[in-house]
């Protein structure tokens, strides 16, 4: 291993509240990173690849080594770089099957990601650019990071305060340029219904996660009339082959120069501080060098 992001599905695996359950000791978290590969079937050892651990339920990717199937590695172009190259994997896949194969954005539709300030939203947001969106809008309950995004050159057309209020956040997206085609929402709960406010006729709702709560209540008019469809997505659910295919792509675009993400850089042996900071929601990828 030469770089292991960290992710929030660490926590979450490693604290016990997974759905499948708590991961017996001795437990090495990490379900992604890059390295080189030492010995392989079908891989020339020194290849730089990009690793996925299914579940994070085996030995991990914060360590030295790892071990993983042929089919969980994919390869890392050159011109990007190993901090970079592992900080996209986990979000960048997620965003990029989400918006163009469960969403189905078109060039020139319009995309509002809740929860735009953390790393897994700026994804949505680089990769909606990437995929041709015609307006982006970021919407966060941080000022200061939803300022700092309008900063970013061509990423975001607009950005929104959160408001659990479905009419206040309607009006609010109004005055950033109206309803869009696509919502991304990794936050569910409270926040639902207003995301659901947001669409125009025929719009997609994506749900990719439940920060805010596992429960919400929608309104089924507003489903039926305005011909809205309601979407579901979990990296977990993914094979190898499509994930492999997908960092493939989501690669591709960081070497370009079309994804990046603002990342920390820690050292394996101050994980835990590294640890505690994901803990505290830092708005950017940590990753981690051995």
């Amino acid at each position: 291993m030469t770089a292991a992001a960290l992710n929030p599905i660490d926590l979450l695996i490693s604290g016990g509240g997974h759905p499948l359950g708590r991961p017996e000791p001795a437990h090495v978290p990490g379900v992604e990173g890059v390295g080189t590969v030492v010995e392989s079937d079908t891989l020339t050892p020194g290849t730089r690849v990009r690793v996925s651990v299914p579940g994070g339920f085996v030995d991990g990717t914060l360590a030295e080594y790892v071990a993983v199937p042929d089919p969980a590695c994919a390869p890392v172009p050159d011109a990007l770089g190993d901090e970079l190259a592992a900080a996209i994997g986990v979000v960048g896949i997620s965003a990029l099957i989400g918006l163009r194969d469960e969403a189905a954005l078109r060039p020139g539709e319009s995309v509002l990601v809740l929860g735009a300030t953390g790393a897994f939203g700026q994804a949505f947001l680089h990769l909606a650019r990437a995929l041709g969106a015609g307006r982006i809008i970021a919407a966060g309950r941080d000022e200061t990071r939803l300022a700092a995004l309008s900063d970013l050159s061509g990423l975001v057309d607009g950005t929104v305060v959160l408001d659990p209020d479905p009419a206040g956040f309607a009006a609010r997206v109004e005055k950033a340029g109206g309803p869009v085609d696509v919502v991304v929402d990794p936050l569910w709960g409270p926040y639902a219904q207003p995301a659901l406010a947001a669409l125009r006729p025929a719009g997609r709702l994506l749900n990719v996660g439940q920060c805010a709560g596992a429960e919400a209540t929608l309104n089924a008019g507003a489903l039926r009339h305005s011909r809205l469809r309601v979407l579901g997505l979990s990296g977990g659910s993914l094979t190898p082959e499509q994930s492999a295919a997908a960092y493939a792509e989501v690669a591709a675009h960081a070497a370009a120069g079309r994804f990046d993400l603002a990342r920390d850089v820690h050292p394996l042996d101050d994980v835990a501080e590294a640890w505690a900071a994901q803990a505290a929601s830092p708005g950017k990828k940590l990753v981690l060098r051995p």
